[in-house]
């Protein structure tokens, strides 16, 4: 009978580990993309200037639900997770302000690219030739722990090989590119970054805070697209 309990106590404070995150918290960390050598700058300046929120306003945080006999998952649906202590592999995310590391990280790579001779964040329009604009429309975060319907028992099959937990990360933004000289929109595009989808075992939790990754994919695609439109503006 002691043995039982002990076990069902271990379980339990497993359990509690697993669903507080494993206690790792995340810091933003934004790596810009590398770009072939530019023929040479444009002498033009950029500025990117803070991303408009325009994301639900909606998180719903019930992980805790996998407790409850039969109930086969925990989950969370969070439309800004940033704004949650708890994720179901980290714990909190640090130093991370969508709004503006997001436009942060693009004035990064519009400086790796080499066309501009300055390129930099600011938070309204300044002395520039263009200006983009941003709006986050998703940065979507969900994730369940996976119990079996046993309750703090789940965590016996986590022990033999079962998952444990699942997460996935989607990101989308609009991002539009300005001459401000004639305050002409040159484009206009929504980007969505490939999703992020994981599988975690007990012995190997895989990160749920990808949007830094992500963001390099769109802020490569937007550089990348741009470039023949200021192409076509240096010819005019």
């Amino acid at each position: 009978m002691r043995t039982i309990k002990t076990i069902s106590q271990l379980l339990l404070i497993l359990s509690v580990l697993m669903t507080a995150g494993c206690a790792n918290q995340k810091a933003w960390v934004y790596r810009a993309n590398s770009y072939p050598p530019a023929p040479g700058s444009s002498g033009k300046k950029i500025a990117v200037l803070a991303y408009d929120d325009a994301r639900e306003n909606k998180n719903s945080n019930a992980v805790m639900m996998y407790m409850i006999p039969l109930m086969p998952v925990g989950w969370q649906d969070l439309s800004a997770p940033e704004g949650t202590q708890m994720h179901i592999t980290s714990g909190m995310w640090l130093n991370y302000k969508p709004t503006e590391d997001y436009p942060k990280a693009l004035a990064e790579d519009l400086r790796k690219t080499g066309v501009f001779a300055d390129a930099y964040f600011t938070f309204r329009k300044e002395d520039s030739d263009y200006a983009v604009t941003g709006k986050i429309l998703s940065t979507k975060y969900k994730g369940c722990v996976i119990s079996y319907g046993l309750s703090v028992y789940g965590p016996l099959l986590w022990l033999i090989g079962f998952p444990a937990a699942s997460t996935s990360n989607d990101l989308s933004v609009e991002l539009t590119l300005t001459d401000t000289k004639i305050e002409k929109a040159l484009l206009t595009k929504v980007y969505h970054a490939t999703p992020r989808k994981d599988i975690s075992w007990l012995y190997v939790m895989k990160d749920d805070f990808n949007y830094a990754e992500m963001l390099a994919e769109v802020n490569k695609q937007f550089c990348l697209d741009i470039q023949p439109i200021l192409n076509n503006q240096g010819r005019q």
